[in-house]
């Protein structure tokens, strides 16, 4: 009973502190976090399956059991390797970026801890429809193992921060040298980024409003209760602006600690942006693996860019359809037609399926280890 209580209450109070920003995950009534992983790992295998027949019955389809079969037996497994290596220091990339805060304020941190924090963050995020169930999760364990609630929620949010912050500098810097490029050779090419540019702006927007604008901030969220109270979409409008208020409140103080640290956030950029390279950078080993030599490093570079900024907010666990969809588009003028299929197949087992698999062994022991707060001090953090 403590534990539930635990959970529900720790999800409940975290859940909040993010709801304004990010798709909530929430527990079914009288559900445990050991049911809730359990719940998710039958829902994982029914994607994984169902996901891997409608790809598999696809380019079977197009290319022939035959075809497809030659296609990957024929691929050089030292460039393979290399890919899986890059998805392997991508990952380990996550870590210390997540690891710089978390140490920052809670100093006694260890490296693998943080790890392990951050492959149930790729699983979860690869589970749940845009990516929602990541940073639950990762609060999750990183109180369950030692880390304040506030520097939990803190250091998530910094994160998404940053993250959002490099995706979109680095995704302008792209159209900015390469849109000529693209725009000459793929149809529709403007309206594609322009969706995908559009979403990431809005939320780093939103972002920067929520922690930097206070006042702004307030009177626009205020103001669209209001008006959704007006057109009678909403009810209780004053117990609603108590609460958004309240919210708010919570996200500036978390927040304000950040920027008295600007060299951390500094850090955390520069690693993203070296992080986002390496897993932009998997394309071209898996085109290199094909005996393929001839498209320039820095164009495949930016194309796995358009694909990640395209593909990022499909609502669908994986962004499922649009990320397949998105690199056939991108990467169909450097593969041969033979081959394009297979690679996309292979990118997307080494991105998708693999941080699935993988991460199955992290969420495994998210149950197993003893609490650090009962349930009175949850509460006490929690006030």
């Amino acid at each position: 009973m403590a534990n539930a209580r635990y959970t529900k209450l720790f999800l409940r109070e975290y859940l909040s502190r993010i709801s304004i920003l990010l798709p909530a995950v929430t527990l079914p009534a009288g559900s445990t976090v050991k049911g809730f992983s359990m719940k998710f790992k039958k829902t994982n295998i029914i994607i994984i399956l169902a996901a891997s027949a409608v790809l598999l019955g696809y380019i079977i389809m197009v290319d022939g059991v035959e075809n497809l079969v030659h296609a990957l037996t024929s691929v050089n497994p030292v460039w393979l390797g290399c890919a899986v290596c890059v998805m392997i220091l991508y990952w380990l990339l996550e870590a210390v970026v997540l690891h710089i805060p978390v140490k920052k304020f809670h100093p006694v941190q260890r490296f693998g801890t943080t790890l392990h924090t951050s492959m149930i963050g790729q699983f979860f995020n690869c589970v749940t429809p845009s990516a929602s169930g990541g940073q639950p999760m990762q609060a999750y364990h990183m109180v369950k193992t030692g880390v304040p609630l506030g520097v939990s929620g803190c250091t998530l949010l910094v994160k998404f921060i940053v993250y959002q912050t490099t995706l979109t500098i680095y995704s302008l810097a792209v159209l900015v040298l390469r849109w000529g490029y693209f725009a000459a050779r793929i149809h529709k090419f403007g309206y594609l980024v322009f969706i995908g540019f559009s979403i990431n702006t809005i939320i780093l927007a939103a972002l920067v409003c929520i922690c930097f604008f206070k006042k702004f901030t307030s009177k626009v969220c205020v103001g669209t209760i209001r008006l959704l109270h007006k057109l009678r979409l909403i009810k209780n409008k004053e117990r609603k602006i108590d609460y958004i208020q309240g919210e708010l409140k919570k996200f500036y103080e978390s927040f304000r600690a950040i920027k008295d640290h600007p060299w951390m956030v500094i850090q955390m950029l520069l690693l993203s942006a070296v992080q986002l390279t390496v897993f932009f950078l998997i394309p071209y080993f898996v085109y290199r693996s094909f005996g393929l030599n001839q498209a320039r490093i820095s164009i495949m570079i930016a194309a796995q860019a358009f694909v990640t900024m395209i593909s990022s907010f499909v609502p669908l666990p994986g962004a499922i359809g649009g990320a397949e969809l998105s690199f056939v588009t991108f990467f169909g003028m450097f593969f041969p037609q033979y081959a394009l299929n297979p690679a996309m197949l292979i990118w997307r087992v080494i991105t998708f399926y693999l941080p699935i698999l993988t991460g199955i062994f992290f969420v495994s022991g998210i149950t197993g280890k003893k609490d650090h707060l009962t349930p009175a001090q949850m509460e006490k953090e929690s006030a």
